[in-house]
């Protein structure tokens, strides 16, 4: 039975002994042994031609005395020449000085003759193949650090890094060869951080030393520094790790040194390419903002203008035409807003609202817009929403106006013959959900089939003659195509060329029930209350604006809250106004001449004292970028709103800022409260009959106290001398009551009712409207008994 302690093979023994009675002892040994063996058999080392064969063996049992050459000088003869295999040596006497010079010579183990047997045999050679484990896994490691030590140093020098360690004791370094390398010092001179210091940049030795200091304080570090070497200017990254012994105090410090030179030229090779970029978007930014201003700010008065027509009588037709200019007005504005800023269409960074709006409504307004364009080409736009499509949804009616006002006006332009039409249906997807599909129908040039997938890129056009033909940019299309993704929908083209084009958008959208309209979250008020429009009477508002038409719109929308305004052109006359008189609030433009409003902003912050350092400020900016509305809070302003705006708009921004004064010097509005024409004179007329003395003399009269009365009204009113205000209101009942005027009759009853309180400060809004009001009605009665009354012969 083969011994469980025996490797799986045989094994292979060689045995080098002259005595023939030692040698069949050693065989009977081994027989009894329990082990599987291959014996070969010398009786002399002079019959061994080629030493390097003895490898091949598991191990060697040698005689120590042989003739001719004893097994001792053999034995330091096999391992000077290299040979590993464990060799037992047998020695017919145990003495242990022989041993001792036995082991030193090379031998694994010895055996005495006489003590040779099964038994002590088996032992030997386990302890034999123990031995030879042993070596055999020591080489292995041996083997597996000479390669790794070659690999680490293969990987050093092709990350250019290399490992250092200072030894605390002794004060010294040692380098691996890469440093050197790096560093291109001489290989034979030591490295000493002296020496190191004197290679960092001038520059960065500070850095350098104020590292070490850490480290020698126990603590880690990783810097960058430039290292000066014969062959010029280097960069190198540099770690250093404290290492205590076992008491906790420093033992060494461990690092790398890497040569990053490679990798710095190339992060300031992108930085510069970098810069590059941003200065190119700078420029572009810069120029798509003077266009945003520029295209803006007369979108901002047409507008404001437009709305204040509303307010004025208008006819039916003159109120569609009105109705015309403002609905594409801002439609114009939010593709203007989007076309303007290229990079947020290109990086998908346009935002989709969602609100309820009326879908029928919203096809009109556009079908009404366009079909004078198609009516001019002598061709037809009808349009058709069935039955099953909600009359109210929630969407984006922006993005949806742009998608469909670029589909028909696309189908107008390529239609010479026929028309287009536009017919929405929908489908239900889910509760409260549906599809709706839009077709855009014409019966116009076509689009060929090898086209139908590039028509919607940017700047693509069918063929190269269309832009001469029809004009426009081929962006359109792409516009649209990003706007319908943006709202998880499709778009598709069907078309053959010659014979017409059928565009079809789906999009999903909400339905808008009574029932989930209850749910909706209540909406932020986008419109001031009346009373709390009282707070902006008599506020006093610089305007800093430059464009005269804007100018104008402010002036209006302020004056009809009852504002005080000074309006000034740039940034520099509006520094001379804050300096000699105290505002509530400053308006203030951002793209001026002399002075911007940035500048100027940050001038009032920082170059004014209290209160003027403290004064509201609300930016009127045209710019149609974001970082302009961070760059206004940055430099100190409080709010913005952006040009165009809505009086509603300003009208809020403004009340975040406003309370109520009773110092403020009231504003009165002219005789535009009441014509002169509408003003009943008949009461007069017969008072006066044809006495043409008596009618000079009451002209004279009414022109003489009416300018006094207002005078005091507006001088009582600013000091808040209510029994003064209630006896010039008495004078005025008396003066002016014979014209029997309801409105100023009502308006004196108001006021003496409010003046004849306690104290009416409270109450001091409503008083000054009813100044105002009363102002207005009496300048209005001056000025018709002066045009109606006075002879004209």
């Amino acid at each position: 039975m083969k011994n469980p302690d025996a490797p799986e093979h045989f094994v292979k023994l060689l045995v080098i002994d002259d005595d023939e009675v030692d040698k069949r002892q050693l065989k009977r040994a081994l027989k009894a042994s329990g082990f599987e063996y291959e014996l070969t058999e010398y009786s002399d080392a002079l019959g061994i031609a080629d030493i390097s064969l003895l490898n091949a063996f598991d191990c060697i049992f040698l005689d120590y005395l042989l003739p001719g050459d004893n097994g001792l000088r053999f034995l330091k003869k096999i391992r000077d020449a290299g040979i590993v295999t464990p060799i037992v040596m047998i020695t017919s006497q145990g003495n242990e000085s022989i041993a001792v010079e036995l082991m030193k010579a090379g031998a694994s183990d010895y055996i005495v003759k006489n003590e040779i047997n099964g038994q002590s045999i088996s032992q030997v050679l386990r302890n034999m193949f123990r031995l030879n484990r042993m070596m055999r896994e020591r080489e292995e490691a041996y083997c597996a650090l000479r390669i790794s030590e070659a690999r680490l140093a293969e990987a050093q020098e092709m990350a250019k890094i290399g490992s250092w360690e200072f030894l605390a004791k002794s004060n010294s370094f040692y380098v691996s060869p890469e440093i050197y390398d790096i560093l291109e010092l001489d290989p034979q001179k030591p490295v000493t951080f002296e020496m190191f210091l004197t290679l960092v940049h001038p520059d960065e030795r500070k850095k350098v030393h104020a590292a070490w200091t850490d480290a020698l304080a126990g603590k880690h570090y990783n810097i960058d520094v430039r290292i000066n070497t014969p062959s010029g200017v280097k960069y190198a990254h540099t770690h250093g790790r404290y290492i205590p012994d076992s008491t906790g105090a420093l033992e060494k410090i461990v690092g790398t040194l890497q040569d990053i030179t490679d990798r710095k030229l190339s992060e300031q090779e992108m930085m510069r390419a970098h810069e590059l970029a941003e200065n190119s978007m700078k420029v572009k930014e810069i120029f798509l903002a003077n266009m945003s201003h520029e295209i803006r700010t007369p979108m901002n008065a047409i507008l404001g203008f437009t709305r204040l027509l509303y307010e004025t009588p208008l006819t039916t037709e003159q109120k569609s035409y009105i109705d015309a200019i403002h609905f594409s007005g801002e439609n114009l504005l939010v593709i203007i807003n989007d076309i303007l800023d290229l990079s947020k269409i290109q990086s998908g960074k346009t935002t989709i609202e969602k609100s309820e709006f009326n879908i029928r409504e919203l096809v009109n307004g556009i079908v009404g817009v366009l079909r004078p364009k198609a009516l001019e080409k002598g061709i037809s736009l009808t349009s058709s929403v069935h039955h099953q499509v909600p009359t109210t949804i929630k969407g984006d009616p922006v993005r949806l106006n742009q998608i469909l006002t670029n589909l028909i006006s696309n189908g107008i332009k390529f239609t010479e013959k026929g028309g287009v039409t536009l017919d929405i249906n929908s489908s239900a997807a889910k509760k409260h959900h549906c599809i709706l599909e839009f077709k855009v129908r014409d019966t116009g040039i076509g689009i060929p089939a090898d086209k139908h997938a590039a028509i919607f890129e940017s700047f693509v056009q069918a063929s190269s003659d269309t832009t001469k033909k029809y004009g426009g940019t081929g962006l359109g299309l792409a516009i649209v195509k990003n706007l319908v993704e943006l709202q998880d929908g499709k778009i598709s083209l069907s078309s053959t060329d010659g014979h017409g084009s059928t565009f079809t958008v789906h999009l999903p959208c909400e339905e808008v029930t009574q029932e989930n309209k209850q749910r909706q979250p209540s909406s932020l008020r986008t419109s001031p209350a009346p009373e709390s429009l009282d707070l902006l009477i008599g506020a006093a508002i610089l305007v800093v604006e430059d464009n005269p038409l804007n100018q104008m719109l402010v002036r209006k929308v302020l004056q009809k809250a009852g504002c005080n305004i000074d309006i000034v052109s740039n940034g520099l006359l509006a520094l001379e106004r804050v300096k000699t008189k105290r505002y509530e609030v400053i308006l203030m433009d951002i793209q001026m001449p002399e002075m911007d409003g940035f500048e100027t902003t940050r001038h009032i912050r920082t170059q004014c004292q209290p209160p003027v350092s403290e004064v509201p400020i609300i930016a009127m900016t045209a710019h149609a970028f974001g970082s302009d509305v961070a760059k206004c809070l940055a430099v100190g302003m409080n709010d913005y709103i952006s040009k165009p705006f809505k009086a509603d708009d300003l009208y809020l921004k403004l009340l975040k800022f406003i309370q109520s004064s009773p110092t403020r010097v009231v504003p009165f509005k002219g005789t535009d409260a009441l014509p002169y024409h509408k003003i009943d004179l008949s009461a007069l007329h017969e008072l006066a009959g044809e006495n043409s003395v008596f009618i000079d003399e009451l002209v004279l009269e009414y022109n003489r106290q009416t300018p006094a009365f207002v005078e005091k009204l507006k001088g009582y009113t600013k000091s808040q001398n209510f029994e003064a205000i209630r006896f010039i209101c008495h004078q005025i009942r008396y003066s002016y009551g014979i014209l029997n005027m309801a409105a100023l009759d009502k308006a004196l009853d108001e006021i003496s009712t409010l003046l004849k309180m306690t104290d009416p400060g409270p109450e001091m809004t409503k008083v000054i409207k009813l100044v105002s009001t009363i102002i207005s009605l009496i300048s209005a009665i001056n000025e018709a008994v002066t045009r109606g009354l006075r002879r004209t012969g």
